[in-house]
Parts: C-alpha cells; sequence; structure tokens
C-alpha cells in the first residue's frame, strides 16, 4: 500500500510539472498543424482549434471537425485527446472543442465555445476578431475536483497583400486573478499575450514568427515554416524559445506532414523539447 501511493503521488507530480511547463508553451494541442509549425500560430489562418487564436475561425469556408492526439515526451500518464467543431454562417463561424488531459489519479478536462467574424475596414479589406470561453476542471483522485473560467480574445488583420498580422491575448480573465484562484485553476492556463505575422512568400510557401509573453514566464519566440509540395501534400517545421539563453526557457524543435484528400485531411506532427524529449501528435479531419 505504502509503494502504491508513492507511485500516486509521483504520477500526481509529474501531470503537475507538465503543466507547469505548459504554462509557458501550453500542452501539445492546437492540432498537429500548427505543434508542426514551431505553435507560432498567431496569425494563421483556416484553424478549427483556434488555440493560438480565436479569430483563425473567421477565415474558415465550410464546416470543419478535427480530432487530435497527443503523448507528451512519451508519458502516456501526459496523453492529450481533443475535439475541435466549427461552423460558418451568415452571422460568424462558431465553435466548440473538447480535451482532456492526464490519467485516473490527476484529469484535466476543458470543455469551450466560441465565435469569430470578419469586420469591413475598408472596401477591400476585414479584420478578423474571435472570442472563446473554456470551462476548466481539474480531478485529482482522493483530493476532490474544482472548476475555473478563462476567456480569450485575438484579431487578425492583412496589414499587406501577402502579409497577415495576428493578436492574442489568452486566459485574458485570469490577469487580476489570486493565489486563491490559481490553486483552482489548471498550471496551464496562465494569462499570455502573443503577437504574430504571417509571409505568404508564394502561394505555396507561408513563413510564420510569433512572440509570445506569459505573465508567469520570460517572452518565448516561435516560428515556423509551411510549404505545399503539391496539391494534397504540405511539409513543416518550426521552433520555439526564449528570447536569451540566460532566461533559462528551452528550445523547442518542431516537424511534420500534411495531407489532403477531398473532405479529408491528416496533419502528423513531432515537436523536441532539448530537456524532456519527444512528443508525437496526430490529427484528422473532414471539411464538408
Amino acid at each position: 500500500m505504502r509503494a502504491l501511493t508513492v507511485i500516486r503521488i509521483a504520477s500526481i507530480a509529474i501531470a503537475a510539472c507538465a503543466g507547469s511547463i505548459a504554462a509557458s508553451a501550453q500542452l501539445a494541442e492546437g492540432g498537429a498543424r500548427a505543434m508542426a509549425l514551431g505553435r507560432a500560430g498567431t496569425a494563421l489562418e483556416h484553424e478549427v482549434w483556434g488555440e493560438f487564436n480565436p479569430a483563425s475561425w473567421a477565415s474558415l469556408e465550410r464546416n470543419t471537425a478535427d480530432v487530435f492526439a497527443s503523448q507528451a515526451f512519451g508519458i502516456s500518464e501526459l496523453r492529450v485527446v481533443a475535439l475541435a467543431l466549427a461552423a460558418p454562417t451568415r452571422y460568424a463561424t462558431f465553435s466548440a472543442n473538447a480535451r482532456t488531459y492526464g490519467f485516473s489519479d490527476y484529469r484535466e478536462t476543458r470543455i469551450g465555445l466560441g465565435a469569430a467574424r470578419g469586420l469591413p475596414l475598408s472596401g477591400s479589406r476585414d479584420i478578423h476578431v474571435g472570442l472563446s470561453a473554456h470551462m476548466h476542471s481539474i480531478t485529482i483522485d482522493g483530493f476532490g475536483s474544482t472548476t475555473s473560467i478563462s476567456a480569450s480574445v485575438g484579431a487578425q488583420v492583412d496589414v499587406l497583400p501577402t502579409l497577415r498580422a495576428g493578436i492574442h491575448a489568452r486566459n485574458v480573465s485570469r490577469i487580476g486573478r489570486s493565489e486563491d484562484s490559481d490553486l483552482a485553476s489548471p498550471l496551464s492556463t496562465a494569462p499570455a499575450i502573443a503577437a504574430g505575422l504571417a509571409y505568404r512568400a508564394t502561394d505555396r510557401a507561408t513563413v510564420l514568427l510569433d512572440a509570445e509573453k506569459d505573465l508567469d514566464f520570460p517572452v518565448s519566440v516561435r516560428a515556423g515554416v509551411e510549404v505545399r509540395v503539391i496539391d494534397i501534400l504540405a511539409l513543416r517545421g518550426g521552433f520555439a524559445t526564449g528570447l536569451s539563453s540566460t532566461d533559462g526557457a528551452p528550445t523547442r524543435l518542431s516537424g511534420g506532414i500534411g495531407v489532403r484528400s477531398g473532405m479529408i485531411r491528416a496533419d502528423v506532427a513531432a515537436e523536441y523539447h532539448e530537456t524532456l524529449g519527444l512528443t508525437p501528435a496526430v490529427s484528422v479531419g473532414v471539411e464538408f
């Protein structure tokens, strides 16, 4: 019995440590496409997940559903499974998503709703704005459960025909949080603000660059490149790091591929953390 108790405590500690890492870079979530791009998704268009900017829903042209799974650093206790849905309408694009993370002794569950739409800036240009709200639940075996709410906002706009800019304020509802509210919220929901650019170098190549400041961590820089080799195949690569080698922020390298055939799409990604190792991920979706 004593040995089992030690194992349970160690497992919970692993999950909590992963959550601490997630506070600056989040868990492996938000779709395999964005993960392969170094999570540089603040100005990325056509994203059903909206994890790195809820405004990205506004650029979707068709109903989209996506299923995502990852296993951080190859540890089964750090497995993430998620589902995202988005439906464009004449009024806005509405989205719903759900995610579960952890194992029997430590479980985080999140359910979210959101909406995004384009607002005219001029006769030929719109700004896309988005809002998302999430309910987070933590359950620790033997200690009970707790629930918290968070909200995020974002915007994207084409500043030039080939250059798109984005800004994302993640979990702004927790900016004035207290120590007591911190204890009742997942570590991965710390407030942060990110700004990014997406440069469409050609019709088949996009370069992305983000900077994110978590309230509890140094600035992180994220970058990625997506090249559509042929119509059905895209190659992706990216990295994420702190602004300097002295701020303690580890470098993360990532890569992956995306395949599209008719209504079906599949994305595979892997991210390498220089301290903790490899995280694989896969997304499978349909547009209809």
